[in-house]
């Protein structure tokens, strides 16, 4: 064992000596690569609608697929004009229809104007999340604007912008805020003033490298990017400080290219050591169903690595290269004791270590009774416009359900079967199959020869002549001409007669038609958005919230019951992405729960090499995270359900490095107090500045994201912050008394005393 150990020993000495040793080389290869990443930056396509990130075989994954083949969805949104006449609304629609990006706009007066306000369903030429449906959305608010109308969007397609503006603003906001408090927090706990702009230099590297690496996603979601981004420094700037203090340290008897050395060798099985415990915690991450997981747990682990790698190859280099400045801007010390504070604490630790326990238990039963949040589409941006529209035309909650065409009667009967919900509103239902435009006569309706006439009369109030008969005759015979079909007593469906009117006698028969004459534009867009070559859409509207029981109940007796009517259906909507995630979310708790803590526990036990220490300090991390998800359930608040399971990961993968730090320098150190109280004590003095710079900067991240971000972002930064904070009190408060009480049986399961080997 000793030799193995010395051959790492001489290992790590050899390769700290050569990064030090080629300084230049590795200066030169980190700026190259930061240059280069940079430029990446601007090519990275960032998705703004979390839907693409679902799993595969689930319904929203599936139906999107099927929608984007068969119908080649393009985006849409839903406009909202308050206060205009009714006739200026209808004039609305050609002025709206004249902006760039914009395909189709829908608008039926009789159903889409009420007290004073009209509501367009417009389609766009160009996908979600794309620059062309969002310069769309934009040229459209902006017309409205510019024309004095007070409108408000909605829809995925505006869902997309908003976020995309809620986040480009956010970045911009706690980015600024973050960087001074960083500023400030390491001022405080600094020995020398340039080592902050220092360290800044060597984290803005690992942040480019980082940014610029995400290229290699084949597209990165806005929540994965942000938060990789904003956690980086939190989560990684314990090594920096390590290596720096380990340098100043070295550095008082030695040259600096001997303290870059030595300090590399010594510090980078402890920068190794912390690494791992964040990274087995976001390993977790990995193991989710849901793709959003996967991707943020790969973003925050590559933001470690690149960390990392710039601590161990780069900073050596910027010590030695900048050891002048670095030496000669020394200063005492900012950070005061706290020696007498840790002893009064450590008094009280036969109160406070079952008081805690107490806590925790109760903590540990609450949060399970939290509610959570399955909607992604929660932005002030996004909600204002949905409250504004809703007095007057509902919750625009739509379900699409896309089934097999070919069979109108058995559509109607689905139909039928989902009107019959107290959460559907039937008026707005809409299907090709479903549209009557006389009695018993739909849009899907197969009629020969002889009945296009009575038709026809029967939509102009039941006039019939010889007239309309032969021009009813000749549009029957063009068609099936046009479609190349001889026989003359074929049938055909009233869709595709309509359609090959509007193609070559529009504009002539839009007059004999009234109000369905309007239509007739918009009747070829509405035949392909509700029809494709092998199916047909159906689109419902639900009047319950997008996430409440009675949705989810309605979902769950479509879920059982559909199969009924079709053995292929597929669904989509706003509250079927919720639903879905919903339905991953029990696995996905009890996956991030238990791998975080386990993969942590196995790091611990082969750190302490003990049986019950690790037991004791997962305890006190776990108990910060159980703490932390009781609040919401003491203030009735829904909990946001990615934010659950990422921060669970975060929390334990990134503060259980403050409990190491705690008992490896207790440990270390007890052996020469004959009081281990006062031992303990010195060890929470020493290990103080380190906790504090780390755990602020983590807490003030949180905060930050909480208070100036938007939406999910915000949710998952006030879970952190919270969480964070919890962490850092327990480590520095309940942990020295937790270690102290349970010292004894702690010394007792010591590996080389549960397994020592017996001597011959």
């Amino acid at each position: 064992m000793k030799k193995i150990f010395g051959k790492a020993s001489d290992f790590l000495d050899g390769f700290s000596k050569g990064i030090v040793k080629g300084k230049w080389i590795c200066l030169i290869v980190f700026i190259i690569l930061t240059i280069g990443c940079a430029c990446c930056v601007p090519f990275i396509k960032i998705e703004y609608d979390l839907t693409s990130a679902m799993p595969k075989e689930s319904y929203t994954s599936e139906a999107l697929e099927v929608l984007k083949k068969e119908f080649d969805d393009k985006g849409m949104t839903y406009v909202y004009v308050k206060d205009i006449a009714k006739e200026d609304a209808t004039a609305l629609v050609d002025e709206i229809k004249t902006i760039n990006g914009v395909a189709n706009v829908t608008f039926v007066a009789d159903i889409n104007y009420k007290n004073g306000s009209a509501l367009y369903t417009v389609n766009l030429k160009d996908y979600d999340s794309t620059k062309g449906a969002f310069d769309a959305v934009e040229s459209i608010i902006n017309y409205l604007e510019d024309n004095g109308q007070e409108a408000y969007l909605t829809g995925q397609s505006a869902y997309s912008y908003f976020v995309k503006e809620e986040v480009e603003v956010s970045i911009l906001k706690v980015g600024v805020v973050i960087v001074i408090l960083i500023l400030v927090i390491l001022f405080f706990t600094s020995k020398t003033y340039f080592e902050v702009l220092l360290m800044l230099i060597v984290f803005a590297v690992a942040v480019v490298i980082n940014m610029g690496t995400n290229i290699l996603f084949n597209g990165i979601s806005y929540l994965a990017n942000l938060v990789a981004l904003v956690l980086q420094l939190a989560l990684s700037l314990d090594y920096m400080v390590i290596l720096l203090h380990r340098y100043m340290e070295e550095r008082a008897t030695k040259t600096a290219d001997e303290a870059a050395s030595i300090a590399l060798s010594h510090g980078i099985i402890e920068i190794l050591s912390s690494s791992l415990t964040t990274i087995a915690g976001l390993g977790s991450l990995l193991l989710m169903s849901l793709p959003i997981g996967v991707e943020i747990g790969l973003a925050l682990g590559k933001s470690i690595i690149a960390s990392l790698l710039s601590v161990i190859g780069f900073m050596p280099a910027l010590l030695v290269l900048l050891d002048k400045p670095l030496m000669r801007s020394k200063h005492k010390p900012f950070v005061p004791s706290v020696v007498k504070p840790a002893r009064a604490i450590i008094k009280g630790r036969k109160v406070i270590a079952p008081v805690f326990i107490v806590i925790v238990a109760l903590s540990c039963v609450g949060q399970f009774y939290n509610t959570y949040s399955f909607n992604y589409n929660g932005g002030s941006m996004i909600a204002e416009p949905k409250a504004i529209i809703e007095p007057d035309f509902g919750s625009l909650n739509s379900l699409v359900v896309v089934v097999p065409k070919g069979n109108p009667e058995k559509e109607r009967e689905l139909i039928n079967y989902v009107n019959s919900f107290e959460q559907i509103d039937e008026s707005a239902t809409n299907a090709l199959s479903s549209i009557a435009l006389a009695e018993n006569v739909y849009l899907t309706t197969e009629l020969g020869r002889d009945d296009l006439g009575s038709v026809i009369s029967s939509l102009m109030g039941g006039a019939s002549n010889d007239l309309i008969n032969s021009f009813a005759t000749g549009l029957f015979d063009g068609y099936l001409t046009d479609k190349g079909i001889t026989d003359t007593n074929a049938k055909v469906r009233l869709i595709d007669l309509l359609e090959y009117v509007v193609e070559e006698h529009g504009e002539t028969l839009a007059p004999m038609l009234g109000e369905y004459g309007s239509m007739l534009d918009s009747l070829t867009f509405a035949k392909a958005n509700l029809e494709s070559a092998n199916y047909s859409r159906i689109t419902f509207t639900i009047e319950s919230g997008v996430e409440s029981e009675e949705t989810f109940a309605l979902l769950d007796e479509l879920d059982k019951n559909l199969g009924n009517y079709y053995s292929e259906f597929y669904m989509a909507g706003e509250s079927i992405a919720c639903y879905d995630m919903a339905s991953y979310f029990t696995r996905d708790n009890l996956i991030v729960s238990l791998c975080s803590a386990g993969f942590v526990l196995i790091i611990l036990l082969f750190t302490f090499r003990n049986l019950l220490l690790p037991i004791v300090l997962l305890l006190a991390i776990q108990g910060g995270i159980w703490i932390n998800f009781v609040i919401p359930f003491l203030s009735s608040s829904p909990v946001a359900f990615i934010g659950y399971l990422i921060i669970t990961a975060v929390q334990m993968g990134a503060t259980i490095d403050y409990a190491i730090v705690l008992t490896n320098r207790y440990r270390t150190i007890k052996d020469n107090y004959v009081d281990r109280y006062e031992a303990m004590a010195q060890a929470q003095n020493a290990v103080f500045p380190t906790i504090i710079t780390s755990g602020i900067i983590l807490i003030g991240t949180g905060f930050a994201l909480s208070f100036l971000a938007d939406g999910m972002v915000s949710a998952m930064g006030g879970l952190l912050g919270v969480g964070a904070l919890a962490s850092v009190l327990i480590v520095l408060f309940v942990l020295p008394s937790l270690l102290l009480v349970t010292e004894k049986a702690v010394d007792k399961t010591d590996f080389n005393k549960l397994f020592k080997r017996k001597v011959k």
